[in-house]
């Protein structure tokens, strides 16, 4: 740095000043605003090297995740963005600290007097000179950045969340630092500092000198017995405080179960760890909200059952876990769920139904049995690479989609399936919208296969069906009785006779291509695979070539997957019962048989298949 810059622009020194001569409370982004306004006025630029460092200081955001630790970064941009040229832009830009301006910074740490002040230049120093000095850094700057944070939680110049952030960082730089005195002062800071903030309402604001000090093997060798028994000590009077209320808060009582459950269960102290999970379970029974609905009361429970989980090495948490089980599987007859059914009218022109039912069927209803049936069983079946792309897009456009987790109901009130954002589990979210893009096209499968029935005879159908090999002889009568069922409207029946119908042929799939379907069982005998298994196991993408992977996929959200319409799984368990008394659902499965049909033997091949 050729000059020093602590003769300043005067607006700033005289501000600097007026904070270093009252030291009062002040928070880095009111600086930073204040800074900003002092050297923009009228629209100016900032010109000046050591102007902008000081314009910037206070923009950065401190981050101590566990992402900012593998990144061995603490100070990160504000704001952070893509050009269309696909250029990162970032505010402030870390590419702007240099060796000039991260002495600049020292200098300003060392002449300033606010601990606020000092705080922040100290440890941007800190931080930067880590990045550019492969680890090496100033231990004086990391002395500055604590006994700056005790000085700020000691004087309340911060407020809790702001004080607990800064104890956070100069504990860490205590213990890297090696130092034992101040490592002490720290500790009885953050005791004191979580004492001072600490409201039983607001969970932020205490636990954390009982999780850094205690549940920190490390940090609790050193630790005096008078603040561990204080720290035990106030976390179970806040846990007593908590409970003692009509109506617990069920997130508050968690906050202290699960930091004593952790310790009790680290000493081996079993009945401990029972006594404050039953009052978390206490504390959701007892809370209005959390049992106003069913499907609060499946979300309570479940939750309950992951946090025994966690302890199931105790046998007070395995029954609970089974106990917990039954409840969840009786809850439709003791609890009400409030459930809204939502439905869209969709309006189809009477150009696009003719549009539709000309494409399969031709302009004069003159199109030969096998074209139709090839048309519906290929139109009707989804494009997965399109799927994929649809949900990128809208997952874009809808924040929804990226936010929270989200669940799949039996009808008996508990989760069947679960999955997070679109970011976290973008497979489970493109099952479910593969799924729902089927509902969406029912009304336009309902068209033609309506249609089918007019135009159409029973027998006329099965002759052209039965041509494919993948029903064997035995299967044909069943076919027939499919067909005349379906045609009579008798939907329920034709359903409970094409899931059957459905899985063995794609088991005769394998038959006709010698491949194996069946695996040992416990009894020293075979069972035959499942149809999940059989699906993913690829022959069906390889049987219906480029067309195989949209088919086997679609296979799969029909009829084996939960998160999807799961027919056969729910058939064969008696699960949603009275979905196979719906006409979408026996059109889908109509269809499905259609695209059963299509295989053939090599030699059976013609210009038409």
């Amino acid at each position: 740095m050729e000059k020093s810059k602590l003769l300043m622009n005067k607006k700033l020194l005289k501000y600097f000043n007026s904070i270093n001569s009252k030291i009062e409370q002040i928070d880095e982004l009111t600086i930073a605003e204040k800074i900003k306004s002092l050297l923009t006025t009228d629209g100016q630029v900032i010109t000046d090297k050591f102007d902008q460092a000081e314009y910037i200081a206070f923009y950065f955001w401190a981050n101590d995740s566990e992402d900012s630790k593998k990144q061995n970064k603490y100070y990160f941009p504000m704001m952070s963005g893509t050009t269309k040229d696909g250029i990162t832009v970032e505010f402030p830009d870390s590419k702007f600290v240099d060796s000039d301006v991260i002495e600049y910074w020292k200098e300003r740490s060392i002449s300033s007097k606010h601990p606020s002040l000092i705080n922040r230049y100290a440890d941007l120093v800190l931080d930067f000179q880590c990045r550019t000095q492969d680890g090496k850094f100033d231990y004086a700057m990391a002395q500055n950045v604590i006994d700056s944070t005790i000085q700020i939680c000691n004087q309340s110049l911060d407020e809790g969340l702001g004080c607990k952030q800064k104890l956070k960082r100069a504990l860490a730089l205590s213990a890297l630092i090696n130092d034992d005195k101040r490592s002490d002062h720290i500790k009885q800071c953050i005791i004191d500092t979580e004492t001072k903030f600490a409201e039983d309402n607001k969970p932020g604001l205490w636990g954390y000198g009982f999780e850094w000090l205690i549940l920190d093997g490390q940090q609790e060798k050193t630790l005096t017995s008078a603040h561990k028994k204080r720290l035990i000590g106030d976390l179970e009077d806040r846990l007593k405080r908590l409970m003692n209320v009509a109506s617990p808060s069920a997130w508050n009582v968690e906050c202290a179960v699960s930091l004593l459950a952790k310790y009790y269960s680290r000493t081996g102290a079993e009945r401990n760890v029972e006594i404050v999970l039953s009052q978390l379970e206490q504390a959701y029974r007892k809370n209005l909200y959390a049992n106003s609905d069913g499907l609060l009361v499946v979300n309570y429970l479940e939750k309950l059952s992951d946090i025994y989980l966690l302890y199931a090495h105790f046998s007070f948490a395995k029954a609970a876990i089974q106990r917990i089980k039954q409840e969840m599987s009786n809850l439709s007859k003791h609890t009400s769920f409030d459930l809204k059914k939502f439905s869209v009218d969709m309006e189809i022109k009477k150009s696009d139904i003719d549009a539709v039912l000309s494409s399969a069927f031709g302009a004069k209803r003159d199109n030969e049995i096998s074209q139709i049936i090839k048309h519906i069983a290929v139109t009707y079946v989804p494009r997965k690479d399109k799927m994929e792309k649809e949900l990128k897009e809208f997952s874009s456009k809808f924040v929804y989609l990226s936010l929270g987790n989200h669940s799949i109901l039996s009808t008996d009130g508990f989760s069947s399936a679960k999955y997070g954002s679109v970011q976290e589990d973008f497979e489970r979210h493109l099952l479910n919208h593969f799924s729902q893009n089927l509902h969406f096209q029912s009304g336009f499968l309902r068209l033609v296969l309506g249609e089918i029935t007019k135009i159409k005879k029973v027998e006329e159908v099965f002759n052209e069906l039965a041509l494919s090999p993948v029903f064997q002889e035995d299967d044909k009568y069943f076919l027939f009785e499919v067909l005349k069922k379906y045609w009579s409207g008798d939907y329920l029946s034709a359903s409970c006779l094409m899931i059957p119908l459905i899985e063995d042929s794609i088991r005769n799939i394998y038959r006709l291509n010698n491949l194996s379907f069946i695996s040992s069982n416990d009894d020293g005998g075979y069972d035959v695979e499942s149809l999940n298994k059989l699906l993913e196991r690829g022959v069906i993408r390889q049987i219906y070539g480029a067309f195989g992977d949209h088919v086997e996929y679609y296979f799969r959200v029909l009829l084996t997957e939960r998160i999807g319409w799961n027919l056969r799984n729910n058939f064969a368990h008696g699960i949603n019962k009275n979905a196979f008394t719906r006409i979408d659902v026996a059109d889908r499965l109509l269809q499905v048989l259609f695209c059963l049909s299509m295989v053939r033997l090599k030699q059976e091949k013609s210009n038409n298949d």
